[in-house]
């Protein structure tokens, strides 16, 4: 399809927006981007409601994504920011501390500066950026100010010079990392998912990659004139036309989402005071989705019971893992295959072994991991990421414990590490939980793990 037919299309169905668009469900916009993303219904959902957070005063969300490689992290942030205007957009691929304050500005004569404007912007990072300019971006991330000043210096003809960027409004920000080894002060500014790497997900991703790849143009054709993607890009364009500033949550309401958030995590943290505004944020941007039915006669926007019930059952897919401060793809990790490979070798272990393992003198080794891992995938684990990363986190998580053996047996290696998954209180129990994230196929996975609280 030409660039004029395209814009023909969008113009004929932007004449009958000349009245309110009808209320949309989440699930339906869901429905819109599973045309091309396919799976990752949580994931999707959260992404698109990040992006259209943007066009908000202040209740831009963070968002990262974080997996191993060719799980569909930049695919699912890509497909999805198609759907909004080009000029809101600020792509990079990666960025140096200085490298992202040198873009687009304008010189402010007066106050000596360059003015660049992140206001009502989607930022998206399909590779993760420089661990510094993350660290210079934590206070436009946690929405401390409005204006961020930074200094740079320049080395120009043999002197330096020092340069001033402000950086004004706040965006809504993806990041996309295969690096699952995260800083707490990032982890608790962000919403923090991982693409679903299911079976099921890749045969379905196979499917649409074939369809897309042997012809392109027919596809794109195709794509572009499907109707209700056609409504959603115009309801986008809509929405950020209203200009909204402020969503209203009344006191009523506010008062039990605070007793539901407080029965959700059981005993409060530092991190959770994050988590609420999160929570908060995607009631809100949950609301401006229908901005024409929530406006009231003062014109003021208020959410309603509907926009606070599909947060929360958002919020739940996710809850268990940003409790934790860790990526799904690593509280999957430990439940789908280190619990599973501990409670393995717990069956085959003999008597003495076994004692050994329930009083937390032995564990399971990386070789042991491996083996496992092997046999479940058929594929090799990745060691070094293992090691660097998913172990690491897991460990700041109160997962798991890596230390040396204490069985007193001649045929245990008492100088290699093992991996003790953590004897787990009632507490813990209570805020870890059972289920999977986003993994529908995760019920023989919650057995093993009942089992393993059972022993322990």
């Amino acid at each position: 399809m030409d660039n004029q037919k395209l814009v023909n299309n969008r113009e004929q169905s932007k004449e009958i927006l000349t009245t309110p668009p009808k209320e949309m469900t989440l699930d339906e916009v869901a429905d819109v981007l599973s045309l091309t993303i396919k799976n990752d219904d949580s994931n999707k959902k959260i992404v698109f409601l990040a992006m259209l957070s943007a066009y908000t005063e202040q209740s831009q969300i963070n968002v990262t994504l974080n997996a191993p490689s060719a799980t569909g992290k930049t695919y699912l942030a890509t497909e999805i920011a198609k759907l909004f205007p080009k000029e809101d957009r600020v792509e990079r691929s990666g960025a140096s501390p200085t490298s992202f304050f040198y873009g687009e500005g304008v010189v402010n004569k007066v106050r000596k500066a360059k003015i660049v404007s992140l206001s009502r912007k989607i930022l998206i990072f399909f590779e993760q950026p420089d661990p510094a300019l993350q660290t210079r971006l934590r206070a436009l991330l946690s929405h401390d100010s409005k204006e961020i000043i930074h200094s740079l210096t320049n080395r120009n003809k043999g002197t330096n010079r020092t340069e001033k960027i402000i950086l004004e409004g706040f965006a809504a920000t993806i990041f996309c990392s295969s690096n699952m080894r995260l800083d707490e002060q990032e982890t608790t500014r962000a919403i923090l998912l991982s693409p679903e790497a299911t079976e099921e997900k890749i045969r379905h991703a196979i499917e649409e990659r074939i369809k897309r790849g042997k012809n392109e143009i027919k596809y794109t054709d195709w794509l572009e004139a499907q109707p209700q993607r056609i409504e959603l890009m115009n309801r986008i364009e809509a929405i950020r036309d209203e200009r909204v500033d402020e969503i209203i949550i009344t006191d009523t309401d506010a008062a039990a989402i605070e007793k539901r958030f407080l029965n959700m995590i059981n005993k409060p943290k530092p991190s959770n005071q994050r988590d609420i505004d999160h929570l908060l944020q995607l009631i809100k941007v949950i609301t401006l989705l229908n901005v024409w039915h929530r406006r009231q006669s003062d014109g003021s926007i208020v959410a309603n019971q509907k926009d606070i019930d599909t947060a929360f059952k958002l919020w739940c897919d996710y809850f268990e893992s940003q409790n934790l401060g860790i990526p799904p793809a690593v509280l999957s990790f430990y439940k789908k295959y280190i619990v599973p490979a501990y409670i393995n070798k717990l069956k085959q272990a003999n008597a003495d072994e076994q004692i050994a393992m329930i009083a937390n003198e032995l564990g399971l080794t990386s070789q042991e991991l491996s083996a496992y891992y092997i046999n479940e995938e058929g594929s090799v684990i990745n060691n070094d990421q293992l090691r660097k990363q998913i172990i690491p986190q897991l460990q700041s998580a109160g997962l798991v414990d890596v230390e040396k053996p204490k069985i007193k047996d001649s045929n245990t290696d008492r100088r290699t590490r093992h991996i003790f998954p953590k004897l787990l209180t009632d507490e813990d129990k209570k805020n870890i939980g059972i289920g999977g994230v986003g993994d529908s196929g995760s019920d023989d996975m919650s057995e093993d793990y009942n089992k393993l609280i059972a022993m322990l």
